[in-house]
């Protein structure tokens, strides 16, 4: 790699003093460059002469090879690159000669229009020239300063975590957010972070190394509850009344409303009594669905295209099974009564052997 020729760090003293004479804001300016170049020369001598000792200590055959390496650097997760470390060097640059020849011109034209007084209108306009110029160049440049001074107050309350909330970083270095912001990705830019930081706006961290942090995942919303479902009654009995309005034959109708009312009658007393539901089972598990079955397929049979012999047939035997399935369904019904039955006749029969042995049912009542 090539060094950097220095040229203001080479100016001779006498040449700055001669044109300090004729233009002193000129040669004040001269005087700061060949400072600052003087001194980036000296950083850079001692930067060759440090590289110089680490490979003389290498020995002769990787002292051989090390030049090779100059022209493909490496960069760490927390070492800046090259282009962040010579942004961050005019960044300083920048920053001193504005606030130094802002000074300088904000002196100059000051001290021409206040303290030796112009002896002209173009004189005193020139000097009210240099006194805004120099101010604003002074005023950029402090802010420049207040800048730099912010990313490494940023930078060390970064320290060595791989990420942090921004913020937390803002509130840390009590700036708010919207400035805090532009100032960090100046530090970004200019490797205070090192070569990979970056902002992530998922979350609203600074990365400096590493993966960003995954961003808090949304709760799942709760399932809507699902309506309770209908008891099975209650679903045998929709069903009945469904097939029931599909059927427009109205004795058809009257009988299906029967086996309806009636099946009611019976799912209330089985709701009633639990014990019950034990001689429910035949009529549960054979006779409502092949009554539902039937009623179903007499339903369909007006959908058909052709109303051949078949199909009358079918119709003719569902219209004779719906007498038997009434009969059968009151039954049913009537059998869920047995054993109340038994039991009335068997208090009855108790109480009438008390009366009896107390002499109760005896003709003196009647006396």
């Amino acid at each position: 790699m090539q060094p950097k020729k220095h040229y203001f760090a080479h100016i001779p003293t006498i040449a700055i003093f001669i044109v300090f004479a004729m233009s002193a804001p000129l040669g004040v300016l001269l005087f700061i460059l060949k400072s600052i170049d003087k001194n980036a020369e000296k950083e850079e001598t001692a930067a060759a002469q440090a590289q110089a000792d680490y490979r003389s200590d290498l020995g002769p055959a990787l002292a051989q090879t090390a030049p090779r390496q100059e022209t493909e650097p490496t960069y760490g997760h927390d070492v800046p690159t090259k282009e962040q470390k010579d942004a961050k060097e005019r960044h300083k640059l920048l920053t001193t000669l504005c606030t130094i020849g802002g000074a300088v011109f904000l002196f100059a034209g000051f001290s021409t229009l206040f303290m030796d007084g112009a002896d002209s209108m173009m004189e005193a306009f020139t000097a009210i020239a240099q006194m805004l110029g120099g101010g604003a160049a002074l005023l950029t440049g402090l802010r420049m300063d207040r800048t730099r001074k912010l990313e490494r107050l940023l930078d060390k309350i970064a320290g060595d975590r791989d990420n942090i909330p921004l913020d937390e970083l803002f509130a840390a270095a009590g700036i708010d957010a919207a400035k805090g912001r532009t100032v960090v990705e100046s530090a970004i830019s200019h490797g205070y972070f090192g070569a990979d930081a970056y902002i992530d706006n998922r979350t609203n961290t600074l990365v400096v190394r590493g993966a960003a942090p995954q961003p808090p995942r949304k709760p799942k919303p709760a399932p809507a509850p699902e309506p309770a479902p209908a008891d099975q009654y209650t679903a045998i009995l929709q069903q009945l009344r469904q097939v029931n309005d599909a059927i427009p034959d109205p004795v058809m109708t009257t009988k299906i409303s029967r086996l309806e009312a009636v099946s009611a009658r019976i799912f209330e007393l089985a709701k009633q009594d639990p014990g019950k539901k034990a001689q429910l089972q035949k009529f549960m598990d054979y006779y409502l669905p092949t009554a539902l079955k039937l009623l179903n397929t007499y339903a369909s049979l007006p959908a058909q295209d052709v109303q051949g012999e078949n199909i009358a047939d079918v119709k003719k035997n569902i219209e004779r099974s719906m007498d038997l399935l009434v009969t059968a369904f009151e039954n049913q019904l009537d059998k869920l009564f047995q054993s109340d039955a038994l039991d009335v006749s068997a208090d009855v029969a108790a109480l009438e052997g008390m009366l009896n042995m107390d002499g109760l049912t005896g003709n003196e009542f009647t006396k």
